[in-house]
């Protein structure tokens, strides 16, 4: 089975990071392929440009850096997307992948039935890292929110059956906090 992360944290050495490898080595003992697309380290462009809707509408030809994307994509079963939240929202990097790799005739189509997710049969699983604890990003809503935006709203809509972790407090927690969320990832 392959296994894709894909990490958006500029810092190596941050959290966000660290729990990329702990997922890396729990998928590896569990004889998984792991595969890491790391948009800041891969410089990824995420900037959506005319250019990309020639491609994406006009019947253009996709540039191979997006194809191997795509093909890391379709070719794993199970997805895991690490981010922080800035803004109560994902990173610029990560949403910019979004728009330019999970396209309409890759991830979905749209037919007379609406829209049909075309990445079926495959397990997303979100983990997001937040400065608020989550007490208070419950409380608010912003949790509920996340999941529309990212679970329901990209990857639901694609086809993965998805599940998400919410990591909160991690710069203002304690080392104790941060380890029990390490310790969690199953």
């Amino acid at each position: 089975m392959t296994h894709l992360i894909v990490v958006t944290h500029f810092n190596p050495a941050s959290f966000t990071h660290a729990i990329v490898d702990v997922v890396k080595a729990k998928a590896e003992r569990n004889n998984e392929t792991v595969e890491i697309i790391d948009l800041y380290a891969e410089n990824f462009n995420p900037v959506l440009g005319l250019e990309d809707l020639g491609w994406m509408y006009q019947g253009g030809e996709t540039p191979e850096h997006i194809k191997a994307y795509q093909n890391q994509i379709k070719n794993a079963e199970k997805l895991t997307v690490v981010y922080p939240i800035w803004w109560a929202q994902m990173p610029a990097m990560l949403k910019g992948f979004i728009d330019r790799v999970f396209t309409m005739g890759f991830a979905f189509i749209y037919n007379e039935h609406g829209a049909t997710p075309l990445l079926t049969g495959k397990q997303a699983h979100i983990i997001t890292c937040s400065g608020s604890p989550n007490e208070y990003y419950e409380a608010s809503g912003m949790h509920t929110a996340i999941k529309k935006t990212i679970d329901s709203g990209v990857f639901e809509f694609c086809g993965y059956e998805t599940s998400h972790s919410f990591f909160g407090n991690v710069m203002n927690g304690t080392d104790e906090e941060r380890k029990r969320y390490l310790e969690s990832i199953s």
